[in-house]
């Protein structure tokens, strides 16, 4: 009995001598230069523009969310076949175009050449606003050249094609590097996008939110040490909570800024606001601003 005591507390006082040294080793992530002109309120992100308004990923869109007033655009990032980086969500371009197939098997012209208003509709397909109204698919430069001083959320949606230094050499190129947040839902592709982009804030990959929540049920968070600056999360996944008080306030003591999506309902909103929330992603940023009792009045929009 006693042999058996003495091999079960040598690998846990091993344990207990790495997490010691975790803890006080960690560090909390660093502060982002993104976050330092937005003030201490809470975000509001217009997703993909404000999807829910106008139709998404477009000129169109972000003019009218930045005039709206949001804190941030939130876009992905797609490439074309001649290798230019687009603003599109979809792998295809079916839902929100008059074109059919993927986006890589497209050239910039023949992305440009379609209609990325033609299927927007905000009564279920009874009316078609947009259709024919010059919305189209935008290069990922001409946001960074319209937009210089908004801040920005970039999704990288495909992995492994070098869009990851393509986007380091974009920002750099317009001197934004100090205005975005690069997240991915491929953790492969943030790593590389971290080592060819140092400085550059980006949010927790699936791997690293498994992780922290992981960490944050046993109690253990705070030996964290986060390579990324914004915890970009739902309230709920698979009818699992995510988004608890505990992990909340574990999430700001690492230092990250929490970025709830995609939260559409006025109630929710408040709810996760109250809750600890730092910035609401949102296809009705004009719900979002009403409920922080900011303007929800679009200003003169610059004349072209």
């Amino acid at each position: 009995m006693l042999r058996a005591a003495r091999f079960l507390l040598i690998p846990l006082l091993l344990l207990a001598i790495v997490l010691s040294a975790l803890a006080l080793t960690s560090q909390p992530a660093r502060p982002a230069a993104v976050f330092s002109g937005l003030g201490e309120q809470p975000l509001v992100i217009a997703h993909r523009g404000g999807k829910g308004l106008w139709p998404e990923n477009s000129l169109f869109a972000f003019e009218r969310a930045s005039a709206l007033g949001v804190d941030m655009l939130e876009m992905d990032v797609h490439r074309s076949s001649d290798g230019e980086l687009v603003v599109i969500h979809d792998r295809t371009l079916d839902r929100t175009t008059d074109g059919q197939g993927p986006v890589a098997k497209h050239s910039l012209a023949q992305l440009q050449a379609l209609d990325a208003g033609y299927r927007w509709s905000a009564d279920g397909g009874q009316s078609y606003p947009y259709r024919g109204q010059g919305v189209r698919i935008p290069r990922f430069i001409e946001v960074l050249e319209r937009f210089p001083e908004q801040a920005k959320v970039i999704e990288i949606k495909v992995p492994d094609v070098g869009m990851e230094a393509q986007l380091c050499e974009a920002l750099k190129a317009h001197q934004q590097l100090d205005r975005v947040i690069v997240g991915s839902f491929y953790d492969r592709s943030l790593q590389l996008f971290r080592e060819q982009c140092p400085g550059v804030a980006t949010s927790a990959g699936p791997g690293s939110v498994r992780l922290l929540v992981a960490l944050n049920w046993l109690g253990l968070a705070n030996l964290l040490s986060p390579s990324y600056q914004a915890l970009q999360i739902p309230e709920a996944h698979d009818g699992l909570q995510v988004a608890s008080p505990r992990l909340l306030k574990n999430a700001q003591e690492r230092g990250l800024n929490v970025q709830l999506w995609t939260i559409n309902e006025q109630p929710d909103m408040r709810r996760l606001l109250d809750l600890g929330a730092h910035a609401l992603i949102t296809d009705y940023p004009d719900r979002a601003l009403q409920v922080l009792g900011r303007s929800t009045q679009i200003s003169a929009l610059a004349t072209e």
